[in-house]
């Protein structure tokens, strides 16, 4: 058997009892799966059933890799390596979360016929995917959550610059925090408040500060 991806594997128990291996029975049986950390998402294509998948704190995380789960309606990637969602329009999604990833392309969600809510808060939207993508989605009926200004072009800045920090705002003000695996094991926990006078002096000063903010 191949070998799975501990996490992943730990899923998989959760849903159907017991880890890898698993039967054909077993896999049309998993239509929810939520996954933390998991650094290989090995066979999650199999999972054909699925219609509701949430995936926290994964790195890498593709949608070459999910884009055949043809029952998939509410998709939720937060804290995660996702980069790039080509492909996402081949998904019948109603509900797309991607809060605090590295898309900077969001273009491909006009394509998404189904899609009813979006919410793309904490990447660094290129201008046009923050100017001009989201008032078309608006248009065509979809409810969509984004960063505000400021706390979108601290992100834009910071990652562009190649520190894997986004900013984005909470009910406690603003926050920091390091999507993926490659600065943090934990990367959905231990988001930094900072004031506002900090996220703005982010756009002026040397962009590694911003690591500071996690000692």
């Amino acid at each position: 058997m191949e070998k799975v991806d501990p996490e992943f594997d730990r899923s998989i128990s959760r849903e159907i009892g017991h880890g890898f291996p698993v039967t054909a029975a077993e896999r049309e049986s998993v239509t929810e799966l939520t996954m933390q950390r998991v650094r290989d998402l090995g066979p999650i294509a199999e999972f054909r059933s699925l219609e509701q998948l949430i995936m926290a704190g994964c790195d890498p995380v593709s949608v070459r890799q999910i884009k055949s789960l043809k029952k998939l309606r509410m998709l939720i990637i937060e804290d995660s390596a996702l980069r790039d969602i080509s492909g996402i329009g081949s998904l019948p999604l109603l509900n797309f979360s991607m809060q605090r990833n590295f898309v900077a392309d969001i273009e491909t969600l006009l394509y998404v016929p189904t899609l009813l809510q979006v919410d793309v808060t904490g990447n660094p939207l290129s201008d046009f995917s923050y100017r001009e993508i989201i008032p078309k989605l608006v248009e065509k009926g979809c409810r969509v959550r984004f960063s505000k200004e400021l706390e979108w072009r601290v992100t834009r800045r910071l990652q562009t610059a190649g520190v894997g920090v986004a900013c984005y705002e909470s009910d406690r003000g603003y926050r920091l925090c390091r999507p993926g695996l490659r600065l943090t094991d934990t990367p959905q926990y231990g988001h930094p408040v900072i004031t506002k006078e900090d996220a703005e002096g982010l756009l002026k000063r040397n962009p590694e500060e911003a690591l500071t903010f996690f000692s």
